[in-house]
């Protein structure tokens, strides 16, 4: 009887042990135990990309879409504006700190650090980012 009762207990440990190291696992996966660090601007306005690294097949066929349209984008390399990209996912502090709802979005800040201008909801799924009035909001 002594025996039943030992493997029992051995056995509910090894079980803890793997769930435990299981969920220890995911969570690295997800990013919890990452330093967030602030966003270096250096000064210097700044666009940041939020962006998702996994997501549905329509989630990402829209994200896919948003990083096409900003790597044709010619103006940030003319300007020398620094265009952060973050993981909507692993970031939830920079979502929340500069009130993005969804990922893809754009959020354009001035040397201070403030935002300037914001677009977090799409325009279509082929082209989901205004780019022309972010044109329109970075010109002099």
């Amino acid at each position: 009887m002594e025996t039943k009762r030992a493997r029992r207990w051995w056995a509910g440990l090894v079980l803890a042990g793997l769930v435990l190291g299981l969920l220890g696992i995911k969570a690295v996966q997800a990013g919890w135990f990452e330093l967030h660090l602030p966003l270096a601007q250096n000064g210097r306005p700044a666009l940041i990309f939020f962006t998702l690294s996994r997501g549905c097949d329509c989630q990402m066929t829209v994200v896919h879409s948003a990083e096409a349209q900003l790597a044709a984008w010619e103006l940030p390399a003319r300007l020398g504006l620094n265009v952060i990209r973050v993981d909507y996912e692993r970031r939830p502090d920079l979502a929340q700190q500069y009130e993005v709802a969804r990922a893809p979005a754009v959020v354009l800040l001035d040397a201070a650090g403030a935002v300037t201008w914001k677009q977090d909801v799409g325009l279509s799924d082929t082209a989901p980012l205004d780019l022309e009035t972010l044109e329109a909001e970075i010109a002099p």
